[in-house]
């Protein structure tokens, strides 16, 4: 059987992850902004599934939606979407700190695809919803990706994810 290699560690990582997440200002967030949630009605986008929103970084919901297991973007459109989105959010507010913003993603997505990494595997085992390991090596893709540009401040989780299969 597969185990962690140090538990303690990955705890700590995680306990650090929570922490450097809740230390970004908050604003109310989606929490499952992914395609799945956007519909179009009358050639308009709709945003369904409001239950999950929170206060939260707005960076987990930008990750949520151009870091979408459920819809891969190319990485040069990604870029543009976020660019549009820091200069539009600049526009608005001039609190808005696009920089400071972009420190913000890499930790959001870390949480974000851990998560829903998570529900995959709830909904699939415990709810019977195998539909949704069809998700899983995306949302895994993504965490590797990321894990690996996390690895100098999270390097249980690192040497954890490279792990799985």
């Amino acid at each position: 059987a597969w185990a962690i290699k140090d538990r303690k560690a990955v705890e700590e990582e995680f306990h650090l992850l929570a922490k450097t997440v809740c230390s970004f200002p908050p604003a109310v967030i989606h929490r499952d902004f992914q395609s799945q949630n956007i519909m179009l009605q009358a050639g308009a986008p709709r945003v369904i599934d409001y239950q999950g929103a929170r206060m939260a970084p707005p960076a987990y919901d930008i990750a949520s939606i151009l870091w979408d297991p459920y819809h891969r973007i190319d990485d040069a459109m990604r870029e543009r979407l976020l660019s549009y989105y820091i200069q539009k959010m600049q526009k608005e507010t001039n609190e808005f700190n696009g920089t400071a913003f972009r420190g913000t993603l890499l930790s959001c997505r870390l949480q974000r695809h851990m998560q829903a990494l998570g529900a995959y595997g709830f909904l699939a085992v415990v709810k019977g919803k195998k539909y949704f390991l069809k998700h899983v090596p995306e949302a895994l893709r993504l965490l590797r990706v990321e894990t690996g540009n996390a690895r100098s401040d999270y390097p249980a989780l690192y040497d954890l994810v490279r792990n799985l299969s």
